[in-house]
């Protein structure tokens, strides 16, 4: 049996112990927790199709279209599962909705790097957005 990883564990708290078939959403967290604090990749300059939805299908042996629609289903079913306590903890405040599911990804990456979400953290950090600095 494969070792939880803290995204596993993340993802588990959200969705409950019972939830299976999220390897694809902990996998798109994990490569932009790398991408973001190993690789020290702006933000911005983060495709998740381009960079985060090909390497999760490399990984899982899939096609990269089915692992982006799956990705996005599952970071769209977190969003909607998680109540006003939660999203102030994983998130840092209690947003009305997001632009995009790869916001989720982001904000999970950054819950799964610091334990506390991410609107609180870049408020002492601003520029971990920027990419770069050393932290």
């Amino acid at each position: 049996m494969a070792e939880m990883t803290k995204e596993d564990a993340l993802v588990r708290e959200i969705f409950g112990p019972g939830r299976k078939g999220t390897q694809a959403l902990t996998s798109a967290i994990r490569e932009a927790g790398k991408l973001l604090f190993e690789e020290r990749v702006a933000m911005d300059d983060i495709l998740v199709t381009k960079d985060i939805y090909p390497e999760v299908a490399k990984q899982m042996g899939k096609d990269t279209r089915n692992i982006a629609r799956q990705v996005e289903r599952l970071a769209n079913q977190c969003w909607d599962g998680m109540d006003g306590e939660q999203k102030k903890k994983y998130i840092g405040k209690e947003l009305k909705d997001i632009r995009a599911p790869k916001d989720v990804i982001f904000y999970l990456a950054f819950y799964v790097r610091f334990r506390q979400g991410f609107y609180k953290v870049l408020e002492k950090e601003p520029g971990l957005l920027f990419g770069k600095k050393d932290f």
